[in-house]
Formats: C-alpha cells, sequence, structure tokens
C-alpha cells in the first residue's frame, strides 16, 4: 500500500488455495458490514447494511472466465481479512462486453488498493478476450471515477443517476 503496509492480491477461486466459496461469502459480508454508509451507498446504490445469501452466491460464483473476481487480503493474527474485491461479468446480450465493479473497505481507501485490482481485472479480461469493460458509477463517486479515469474510461450518462464508464481493451475496439 501507499502507507508500506504489505498485502496480497490472487484470483478469488473457491477452492483455489484461498478458502472455500462460504469462507470467501463470510469475508465479503464482514468486509461490507465494515463500511460506511456512504461507501456502501456509492458501490450498491442503496442503503443496504449487509447482502442477501442470493448477493453473496452471486458475488462469489467464479469460473475464471465469463465472472472472474481479484481479491485483496491483509494477513492479521486472527487470518487473513478481506480489505478488497474488483469482479466482473460478461454481459450476456453484448458479445465482448463485461460489467465491472471495484470495493476497497474504507480504512484502505486511498492506498492504491482499488487501482492495482483493477489493473489485475484488466489483464484478465484481456485475456478472457474482453473487449470493454462496462461500469455504472454513482456521479458523486470521484475516487471510483478517477481509478477509471486512469486507465483511460469513457464515462458518458446512463440516466438521470448513473454514469456509464467503458474501459476498451482492445486496440481496434478503441474507436467504438
Amino acid at each position: 500500500m501507499k502507507d508500506g503496509t504489505p498485502y496480497q492480491m490472487h484470483l478469488c477461486v473457491a477452492g483455489g488455495g484461498h478458502g472455500d466459496q462460504q469462507q470467501m461469502k463470510q469475508q465479503i459480508a464482514n468486509a461490507v458490514e465494515c463500511m460506511s454508509a456512504q461507501s456502501r451507498w456509492l458501490r450498491f446504490a442503496a442503503p443496504i447494511i449487509r447482502l442477501s445469501e442470493s448477493q453473496l452466491d452471486y458475488l462469489t460464483d467464479f469460473d475464471n472466465s465469463d465472472r472472474v473476481a481479484w481479491c485483496a487480503t491483509i494477513h492479521t493474527p486472527e487470518g487473513d481479512k478481506g480489505i478488497g474485491l474488483a469482479r466482473y461479468t460478461r454481459l450476456k446480450d453484448e458479445a465482448g462486453v463485461a460489467e465491472f465493479a471495484v470495493t476497497v473497505v474504507d480504512g484502505f481507501q486511498g492506498q492504491g488498493i482499488g487501482f492495482e485490482l483493477l489493473k489485475r481485472l484488466v489483464e484478465t479480461a484481456k485475456a478472457n478476450r474482453i473487449a470493454v469493460l462496462r461500469g455504472y458509477i454513482l456521479p458523486s463517486n470521484k475516487g471510483m471515477l478517477g481509478l477509471c479515469k486512469k486507465l483511460g474510461a469513457v464515462v458518458g450518462r446512463e440516466d438521470s443517476s448513473t454514469l456509464v464508464a467503458d474501459i476498451q481493451l482492445t486496440k481496434e475496439d478503441a474507436s467504438v
């Protein structure tokens, strides 16, 4: 991290040496509950306090091709603690496009973790032949908009309350 605190990043894969799906669900649930109301609003665009079981199922269902996630963790005396997650899901109705999202727990924001997670997600998406990563972002989420712009995203308005950020991953699609 920018402050020198060590952390690890790894693909979130159930049974892949970094815990099973139930452990991953628990880490995500704990992280969301530790986030401020503002951070939860900026990430989920809803006044949630905790995630439902179906939301946790969705967030932990990975195949490393169409549904991919990178996790950031720190080691604590109690064990590894999730501090960030970046994921994408390939859209079924738009060839070559995947929706992405990034979440970093409040106490670790501003340390470069979100940017590093998003860079890893971009690399993985390219390897999986995804042409565009698309994020839906609230206009007040300046941190996420800044991350997207660092990666060359084209930002436009989705509707009256949401921006859409498209990160072009292939040169031939950059003119789209």
